[in-house]
């Protein structure tokens, strides 16, 4: 099978004509060469559009990435219990697996995508303003951040690559060696430190839905600090946020069952034309391939307005309740939103403060407050058990959004709340070994070797 480092082409959009009122007008997508395709604003907005695109492919967003990490949080369970998908529930994933295959492949897919963006649109010569050049190319460098930061979440040090491939690259160009985890983060940060110059809305609100904005990019870098540890940063960007003005949405449900709440800040638009596979396969139809383990609705305490929304009951089994528009699959899917930021600044901000007093509690204590539930006083936590509280609470929070799994192997939480057979080294995934039978300079994860 090829994988994207050798699945070399640019996804662009085929046609050159699309509605201004609608940034996500589905249209099909084709691939072309670059120096053919970027000729104007129009062929370079629709580049652009085609990178939000393959987010939402069945790989990635549109099922994989939210998906496998479920499983390795213990949260779900599949029809047939096929071994591919219970190995990561007890942390014995074989280097082989095909999931972890399509996800790197989607990922590098992606990248590959955003590099043309950015390498192509700053030399074009066509009708085009220099300003509208750096809105793309600094979408591009959102996506290319967000993707690269669920790899070296999944993988560790993975491949750097910030330079289009096409059908020229020599065979010797794509032998490309894992980069240090460390210098992957600086690149992260540097592409969302460019995009955090994106405008906060677009000319209409049809423009702005599904497309990355300021605030997407602070969210994110506020994210990408906390897991590198830098809670000074991670708190800033999180307040900057949470300063701009948006607020929880008061229903828990309308996140989900209307397109692009008020609480979503990056959301990926799905439709009758480009359904949501994950939403086909997750609710009572004849199509279900995976359900809610029956397990986590004891993870919920009781009167918790979340847990029989994010649990849908029927036919005597919990079906994953956060992607109930299937019929058509037309689901939207928040990558970031509010709640999840309140929850990183409680966090971030008791670690600088060395005390949950305050801010921290009151954010804390908000996501709560809209879930219906107590919550207990201030003085009842120390640093550390608050930190553990306000993990517990994104875990319930976040529940089916691909999320829990890596926030609790980032404080190692997992060992004792999720992992079947507690390791370290098991936090991330084998590198696929399609790849390195391909690519001899890969190395493997230590617990794969």
């Amino acid at each position: 099978m090829k994988t994207i480092i050798y699945y070399i082409v640019i996804i662009v959009v085929a046609a050159s004509v699309f509605s201004c009122s609608d940034f996500l007008d589905k249209t099909p997508i084709d691939q072309i060469a670059a120096d053919e395709y970027f000729t104007d604003e129009a062929s370079a907005e629709s580049a652009v559009r085609a990178i939000y695109r393959s987010l939402e492919s069945s790989t990635y967003y549109g099922q994989s990435m939210i998906l496998i990490p479920e499983f390795a949080a213990g949260h779900v369970q599949n029809v047939y219990n096929y071994p591919e998908f219970v190995n990561f529930e007890q942390n014995d994933i074989r280097i082989d697996n095909p999931w972890v295959l399509n996800i790197w492949t989607a990922s590098y897919s992606s990248i590959n995508a955003a590099n043309n963006v950015i390498a192509r649109v700053p030399d074009m010569t066509g009708q085009i303003s220099d300003e509208k050049k750096q809105q793309f190319v600094n979408e591009a460098k959102f996506i290319r951040a967000l993707v690269y930061f669920n790899l070296v979440r999944s993988w560790g040090d993975v491949p750097l690559i910030t330079s289009p491939t096409d059908a020229s690259t020599s065979l010797g160009e794509l032998q490309v060696s894992r980069t240090p985890e460390a210098q992957i983060y600086t690149h992260i940060i540097a592409d969302l430190t460019d995009a955090a110059n994106l405008p906060m809305t677009y000319t209409s609100l049809d423009q702005t839905k599904g497309r990355a904005t300021q605030n997407a990019a602070k969210a994110l870098l506020s994210k990408v600090y906390l897991y590198q540890g830098d809670y000074e940063q991670s708190a800033s960007f999180a307040k900057e946020v949470i300063d701009s003005g948006d607020t929880l949405t008061a229903d828990y449900p309308s996140i989900w069952l209307t397109e692009n709440s008020g609480e979503s800040i990056f959301e990926l638009q799905f439709d009758a034309q480009a359904t949501n596979p994950f939403a086909t396969v997750s609710n009572p139809t004849s199509s279900a391939l995976f359900f809610a383990k029956d397990t986590v609705y004891k993870f919920y305490e009781e009167g918790d307005k979340r847990r029989d929304f994010t649990l849908n009951f029927q036919n005597n089994r919990y079906y994953i309740g956060k992607y109930r528009n299937y019929n058509p699959a037309t689901q939207n899917v928040p990558v970031i939103r509010m709640s999840e930021i309140y929850l990183i600044y409680a966090e971030a901000q008791a670690r600088v403060s060395n005390s949950p007093a305050g801010e921290p509690y009151q954010y804390y204590k908000a996501v709560r407050d809209r879930a219906a539930i107590e919550t207990p006083a201030g003085d009842t936590f120390d640093l550390n058990s608050f930190i553990t509280a306000v993990q517990r609470e994104k875990r319930l929070e976040l529940m089916f959004e691909g999320e829990a799994w890596y926030d609790y192997a980032r404080t190692d939480l997992a060992l004792t709340e999720m992992m079947t057979v507690p390791d370290e080294k098991r936090y991330l995934f084998p590198i696929p070994q399609t790849e390195r039978e391909i690519n001899q300079n890969l190395g493997q994860n230590d617990a794969y070797q």
